[in-house]
């Protein structure tokens, strides 16, 4: 057997030495891998060495700016801006920069704010200083630019690290036009805690205004708290913009006009005004004027026009006559009714004084156009008991089809039910239909009379009333609202028509005489209701009532643009407030400034004109009679007041069907009439 030489023996001795150490190091591996495991499942170090050594992290919430709320014309309603509130670090400024120029800081501080003296505030921070504070509050309710002014002062100016200054931004909620439409418009209440943050816009329209707040963290290094830029931060998205119907004009015109009427009169609570364009229901204007007490002042503080329902009084007996004309009972206001004196024999009633004078004057009968002038309860009574008595049912289902008993869809929260007495009720007494004739026993809030009111001057087309017209943000349009149709035609045209004729003979001859001499011709209705308690009945212990007083209608009567209610609550009082008073007069004072302002009053100037003749005026205009005879002008294309005019002049009467302009006449133009005789236009 041979020897094995040096060199072998070398190679044995290495090959067992690696071999061992890769034992070794496999061996050490394989305990640090269990080690590891372990101290995953099982290692919690000590609280305080973790803390020490673990930059400390501070979420930081990005609030989304609420968006805007704007006018009709885009004027703004409510916006959002930020707002800072000033923090200071005493540690961080050097003493000899601190002793130097604290005098001048406190002097620029205190010329910003204008708040508290130089004096006030060098005692703040020197205290804040002796007690090493690191967060002292310093001023709050600054903008922008007492933020930069600030940032500009001496100490300040070196920076949040050197000089301290450290400011923190809140969102705050702005009305231009202070309480102005505060019920519509709505506010937001600082308090996250309290019921009803929201009201009005703000309120229905919250989740489109409010945005997405976004986040970020920051972790604290040597040179303070700097923001981590990770996947952890997530952007705010900005609240959208809502565009709404308001005219902040019409609007003005209005709280004006009410608050003048109402202010000085301490029997009277409060009262609403409510403009709507006629053709889509745009809300134009919403006043509602309240005291909290007896005496007080005026404020937004309750949304009467959707929020209080009540008997409306006769501003109701438009449905009556409405339902007495589609049903065919009633075929021209110039049927009569026997007047009976006054009286509708087996109710209990008083007699009605209107009826018992015109009586007296003109005989046992009297135009269903007379009655409804004067606005007599005797009338519709008798028509509702006569053609209604035995099937209330189908007087109530009428009322139904005008919607006068439906809840619809609003763009802020509060509107109240209507109510209609139920036939089929045990409640039910045969007063309740003489009581819906006239405006009681039934519960209506001033925009459900107007949206009536407000189909009549459409033509019979009831449009759903609405505030919103579209939401936008990120320079588009986000959605469109705009106008919704309740019914296509709660009643014919003739109907409509009729009843428009009706109306406006209430505003020239009848209770809402007021109206009379307003800048455009005006149709409508004035109403007087007796408010009734939660106890029953009418009156309190001394006798006194608390009353509604109304006028609605639309203007102008020929081509109406826009509808109109107003109505004023009292407290106890033994004053009647009627409906052809202050709410008649301050719907007056509103139309003649409308005219004064909007585009469809304003005279269109030709490009290029001629220089009139020097002929007479329709108003000037003599006859020319041949014989005892005139020819019979050409009405085509006249508005009603012209055609009037002109059929005076020539010494004709003149009656009319329709709105608008003249469309046919009878006799035709040219014809030989005696003086007096009558021509009949169709206006469209």
């Amino acid at each position: 057997m041979g020897k094995t030489d040096s060199n072998g023996s070398y190679r044995d001795r290495v090959g067992i030495l690696l071999y061992v150490f890769y034992l070794l190091m496999l061996v050490a591996s394989v305990f640090l891998i269990f080690r590891l495991v372990m101290i995953q499942l099982d290692f919690n170090p000590d609280p305080e060495i973790e803390k020490k050594l673990t930059p400390s992290s501070r979420r930081v919430k990005v609030e989304a700016a609420r968006g805007r709320i704007l006018s009709a014309d885009g004027r703004t309603l409510a916006m959002t801006y930020p707002e800072y509130t000033l923090f200071v670090d005493c540690t961080v400024q050097e003493a000899d920069v601190w002793r130097d120029s604290l005098d001048l800081l406190c002097r620029g501080i205190a010329r910003i704010t204008g708040k508290e003296t130089a004096a006030r505030y060098k005692e703040l921070l020197t205290g804040g200083r002796k007690r090493g504070s690191r967060y002292m509050k310093l001023c709050e309710g600054l903008d922008i630019t007492q933020l930069y002014a600030m940032e500009k002062l001496p100490i300040f100016n070196m920076g949040q690290n050197c000089g301290g200054l450290i400011a923190q931004t809140r969102n705050r909620r702005h009305y231009p036009f202070g309480t102005l439409g505060r019920r519509t418009i709505g506010f937001v209440r600082d308090n996250s805690e309290v019921r009803n943050r929201y009201v009005g816009i703000e309120g229905k329209f919250d989740e489109a205004l409010s945005g997405t707040d976004g986040e970020f963290w920051t972790e604290k290094t040597d040179f303070g708290h700097v923001q981590r830029y990770d996947t952890s931060f997530v952007k705010a998205c900005d609240g959208l913009d809502v565009h709404t119907t308001i005219d902040i004009d019409f609007q003005l015109f209005a709280d004006k006009a009410l608050r003048r009427n109402i202010e000085e009169d301490p029997n009277l609570e409060g009262g609403c005004l409510v403009v709507m364009d006629v053709r889509t229901g745009a809300i134009r204007a919403m006043v509602n004027l309240l005291r909290e007490k007896t005496g007080g002042p005026l404020g937004e503080i309750s949304n009467l026009a959707i929020g209080r329902k009540g008997e409306p009084g006769s501003v109701f007996k438009t449905s009556c006559l409405m339902t007495m004309l589609e049903d065919g009972h009633v075929k021209s206001l110039q049927d009569r009714i026997p007047t009976n004196r006054g009286v509708l024999p087996g109710y209990g009633y008083e007699p009605d004084t209107h009826i018992t004078s015109y009586e007296k004057a003109h005989g046992s009968s009297i135009p269903i156009i007379e009655g409804f002038k004067v606005s007599s309860n005797y009338m519709f009574r008798y028509l509702a008991v006569k053609h209604y008595g035995k099937r209330p049912k189908d007087y109530i289902a009428k009322l139904k089809s005008y919607h006068l008993g439906d809840a619809f869809e609003f763009d802020i929260e509060g509107l109240a039910a209507p109510a209609l007495p139920n036939p089929e009720s045990e409640m039910w007494s045969r007063t309740d239909l003489t009581g819906a004739a006239t405006g009681y026993a039934v519960d209506q809030t001033p925009l459900q009379i107007l949206t009536f009111y407000n189909a009549i001057a459409n033509g019979g087309r009831m449009m759903k009333p609405y505030l919103v017209d579209s939401i936008s943000g990120g320079n588009r349009t986000q959605k469109v609202l705009g106008p919704g149709v309740l019914e296509k035609s709660i009643c014919s045209r003739a109907t409509a028509d009729t009843l428009v004729r009706a109306l406006k003979y209430v505003v020239e001859e009848g209770t809402a005489t007021r109206l009379r001499g307003a800048r455009c011709q005006v149709a409508g209705k004035t109403g007087t209701a007796r408010v009734a308690l939660d106890s029953g009945g009418y009156s309190n212990r001394d006798g006194q009532k608390k009353y509604q007083g109304t006028f609605v209608g639309f203007f102008p009567a020929e081509d109406p643009q826009y509808s109109i209610i107003c109505t004023v609550y009292s407290y106890f009082s033994d004053k009647v407030y009627f409906g052809g008073t202050i709410p008649a007069a301050t719907v007056r004072e509103v139309i003649d400034r409308i005219c004064d302002t909007d585009p469809y009053w304003r005279p269109s100037i030709p490009e290029a004109g001629t220089v009139p003749s020097m002929e007479t005026t329709v108003g000037d205009r003599v006859a020319e009679v041949v014989n005892g005879e005139v020819k019979a002008p050409d009405f085509q294309g006249l508005g009603l007041r012209d055609a009037i005019a002109l059929a005076e002049a020539e010494g004709l009467e003149c009656r009319h069907c329709g709105t608008g302009h003249v469309t046919a006449q009878e006799p035709a133009p040219g014809t030989r009439l005696k003086s007096g005789e009558t021509v009949m236009i169709e206006l469209r």
